[in-house]
């Protein structure tokens, strides 16, 4: 029975996740144009390989990454420049980020706060740094510049990712002490 029950709450969180996921990576979705939040799919991926550890949890949300960006350029008519070998190389960063969550310990404010914020930002900063590369390597776009890029969009970019974080968590600290959901205590399996 408690196998169940915890396979049905992965089945929510993970669905939750996905909601938010769409409502942020839409693109020109009229729910991001109304309320202007990041991209979630990096924290999905932490809190993925944190809490459940699973692979098909990670697969589930690498698959409505491409999903919800092909969504986008088919039906939203958003651009296809970003659809080059090199998006191959994003979708193995971003599994590459649900290892590095598998590192860490918690992603609550505990006695090793400092250890998985440092790994959270070095992470982050090494998936943008090699997806950005990537798209550089597969696209005619001048090396000469891309120092001015990625000194530029880097410091716009990863600190969107490390504000999901920090929400993220206040969000599981207080429900680990508070317990606002008893359901999803963030007890790592």
């Amino acid at each position: 029975m408690t196998n169940q029950i915890n396979k049905i709450n992965t089945m929510f969180a993970v669905f939750i996740m996905l909601i938010l996921m769409t409502a942020t990576r839409g693109h020109s979705n009229w729910l991001s144009s109304i309320i202007h939040l990041p991209d979630f799919s990096i924290p999905a991926l932490f809190i993925a390989g944190v809490y459940f550890r699973a692979f098909w949890v990670a697969m589930v949300i690498i698959v409505s990454v491409v999903a919800i960006d092909n969504y986008a350029i088919i039906h939203e008519g958003v651009s296809a420049n970003c659809i080059t070998p090199a998006y191959s190389v994003l979708l193995l960063t971003y599994y590459g980020i649900f290892w590095v969550g598998k590192y860490l310990t918690t992603l609550r404010i505990e006695h090793d706060i400092i250890k998985n914020v440092l790994i959270i930002i070095m992470a982050c900063a090494v998936q943008w740094f090699v997806a950005t590369a990537s798209y550089f390597v597969f696209t005619t776009s001048p090396w000469g510049k891309f120092g001015t890029y990625a000194l530029h969009w880097s410091m716009v970019e990863i600190p969107l990712v490390l504000y999901w974080m920090l929400a993220i968590f206040i969000t599981f600290t207080l429900n680990h002490r508070y317990l606002l959901m008893p359901y999803f205590s963030t007890q790592k399996n």
